[in-house]
């Protein structure tokens, strides 16, 4: 006897009625995903956000940026970096909302929601039509495991992120087109397919690893005409090589993008005097991380910097076990796909070696992070969503059928309260900065930079916001204990003794200042702000000679550095050298005409000299500044 359910998919009369199911799937795909990642409407600006919004300013000219954020590197409009990348579709879509919404953060959280809820819809429908859908119950499990699995709130959380979320979002449209120009031959999707493509390289250029994944389901998946798989293949290649010749003009022009690199802090494997042993070793149980954090996301970090994963060596008890996991993966991925090229479970292994290749820091060294499973994520979600329909038994696969059965729900159920309770909670470590980071300490103790950042949050966000004086200091000494501790882990850290020094000086602990100044500079000698903050110390100090000297090391390295003139003025002022005082604000003015602070130093030395007429002039010009100015 034929059931209604069987009947839905054998009779064409039921085909309407199976698109009908096949909607709610989809939007109750989207309507889950959002649900989980709702609470992160709520946060602020976040850790590389300010780089990549608050503090961007050519991002805060809106939409008239656009032309220049597709013609230069990432960090362009926050901070000049040695080692930049290209990617502008995201900071684009920023730009626009920039237009409209300025510095609102709800906005930014909200599209990052509604485009992961997008990315869910369209792996669900990829996989569907993969398997033909004729596995669709595989097809749900699996895209319902990634809308909720905890490993992927950094990527929605982060608003930074939105460059990952576009880049799978257009991808895996990509995908789904390019297996309908396999169905029907039209040139228009080929077209479409390739421009998506494209616009998945300008997002992320991570996504080159899709010229293994193509070949992947076009050769082997579904290779049903090859010729159009030729023409697959050869489009995406296309896009490659179209995307890499704009990358390499713009950032060629600019003197960055070195590829595969990363500092020290970043990535602790960079370390020169590093045995190959160890950096391999350690690589490998990096990968290992990686796949622990899908089977167990728990605890979820923000930042892998030195020493969150410590130096490892191949007798190393978690490299013994990674090695042979990733062995076997490679292995049992190859054989399952040459045995039978149809092989589900080949293809989920073989889609989450490839995309996670380009991480493992084997081939490239790279910062470590668990953005960096979100592709590969896919396979490992496919993976567990078959190895459910075959603990089903023998219900029919091409229906939904197997969800209804207790002993699946009895698991899936399960799973996704745990996965939904540790997504909204650690949504919610998201909110802000301090809340982040002081979460995250506890549970990489090691890690400098998390310490690093707490210091750096209270020092520019809490103690500037502090009207109490007494609070303010306060504030402070404990941001300097943090950039201690974070020196302690990592002694060679030039940004902790930079900030560290910058805080002693505020509070006016001049010998500690000068102490950790020089320590910042004998790290990191091109350290600009350092020499300013210590041309400052010795001012104060009165040490003017050597104030004297760092400003004009300073000058040597920047000559439009307003403030170095400042610095040097006030210098030769308090010597007495009244007209080299002159000289040094007047090419200070001729930098930054709005320097207030340059003609208050020539009004006072005009006033020292017996000029008065001069020092009345310049005393009116400092007053539009600053109305309080005035020579006693």
């Amino acid at each position: 006897m034929t059931t209604q359910d069987e009947f839905r998919i054998e009779n064409p009369s039921g085909h309407r009625s199976k698109f009908s199911m096949h909607l709610k799937y989809i939007l109750l795909l989207g309507f889950i995903s959002f649900v989980a990642y709702a609470n992160t409407v709520k946060n602020g600006f976040v850790f590389d956000d300010n780089d990549a919004i608050k503090e961007n300013k050519v991002v805060a000219k809106g939409i008239r940026a656009i032309p220049e954020l597709l013609a230069t590197p990432y960090r362009y409009g926050s901070l000049k970096n040695s080692n930049d990348y290209y990617r502008p579709l995201s900071l684009v879509t920023f730009a626009a909302e920039y237009e409209f919404s300025e510095l609102n953060p709800v906005s930014y959280h909200f599209i990052n929601v509604l485009l992961f809820a997008g990315c869910v819809i369209l792996l669900f429908l990829f996989l569907d039509e993969l398997f033909e859908r004729q596995r669709t119950n595989v097809a749900f499990i699996a895209s319902l495991l990634f809308a909720l699995h905890p490993i992927h709130t950094e990527v929605v959380a982060n608003i930074k992120s939105r460059d990952e979320l576009l880049c799978f979002f257009f991808a895996f449209i990509s995908l789904n087109v390019f297996i309908k120009y396999v169905q029907t031959g039209k040139f228009v999707q080929l077209v479409v397919a390739f421009i998506c493509f494209f616009l998945s390289l300008l997002s992320k250029e991570t996504v080159v690893t899709f010229l293994a994944v193509i070949p992947l389901i076009f050769f082997f998946y579904r290779n049903e005409n090859r010729k159009r798989s030729v023409h697959i293949m050869a489009s995406v290649l296309l896009a490659v090589i179209v995307f890499l010749t704009i990358r390499y003009s713009v950032l060629s022009h600019y003197n960055v993008g070195k590829i595969g690199s990363a500092s020290f802090i970043e990535n602790p494997l960079v370390k020169a005097d590093l045995s190959f042993e160890s950096r391999i070793a350690t690589a490998v149980l990096v990968s290992g991380y990686y796949i622990k954090f899908l089977f167990f996301p728990y605890p979820l970090i923000s930042d892998y910097s030195y020493n969150s994963i410590p130096f490892a060596h191949f007798s190393d008890p978690l490299v013994l076990v990674s090695l042979p996991v990733y062995l076997f993966l490679i292995f049992a991925g190859i054989r399952c796909l040459f045995k039978n090229q149809k092989d589900p479970y080949a293809f989920a292994i073989l889609f989450y070696l490839i995309t996670i290749s380009l991480f493992t820091n084997i081939l490239f060294l790279l910062a470590i992070g668990e953005r960096f499973t979100f592709f590969g994520s896919v396979g490992f979600c496919l993976a567990l969503a078959l190895i459910l329909e075959k603990y089903a038994g023998k219900a029919s696969s091409g229906n939904l059928s197997i969800l209804k059965q207790p002993k699946i729900l009895g698991v899936i159920i399960p799973i996704a309260l745990i996965y939904l309770f540790i997504t909204v909670d650690r949504n919610g470590e998201w909110r802000d900065n301090y809340t982040l980071f002081t979460t995250d300490i506890p549970k990489s103790p090691n890690n400098c930079r998390l310490r690093y950042f707490v210091g750096y949050e209270l020092e520019k966000t809490v103690a500037v916001n502090e009207s109490d004086p007494l609070s303010q200091k306060q504030t402070r000494e404990e941001a300097i204990g943090y950039f201690r501790q974070a020196i302690n882990i990592y002694p060679e850290f030039a940004d902790a003794y930079a900030n560290a020094g910058y805080l002693f000086f505020n509070i006016s602990m001049y010998d500690s200042a000068e102490a950790y100044d020089k320590q910042a500079l004998k790290i990191n000698p091109g350290f600009h702000d350092v020499r300013t903050n210590l041309a400052k110390v010795y001012f104060v100090t009165r040490k003017y000679r050597q104030s004297i000297a760092l400003c004009k090391t300073q000058l040597d390295l920047d000559p439009n550095d307003a403030e170095a003139y400042a610095n040097l003025s006030a210098c030769y002022g308090s010597i007495g050298k009244y007209d080299s005082a002159i000289h040094y604000a007047s090419m200070g003015l001729a930098v930054n005409p709005e320097f207030n602070t340059l003609y208050q130093n020539i009004a006072l030395c005009y006033k020292l000299m017996g000029n008065v007429d001069s020092a009345s002039k310049y005393e009116l010009i400092a007053r539009r500044y600053n109305p309080t100015f005035k020579l006693n």
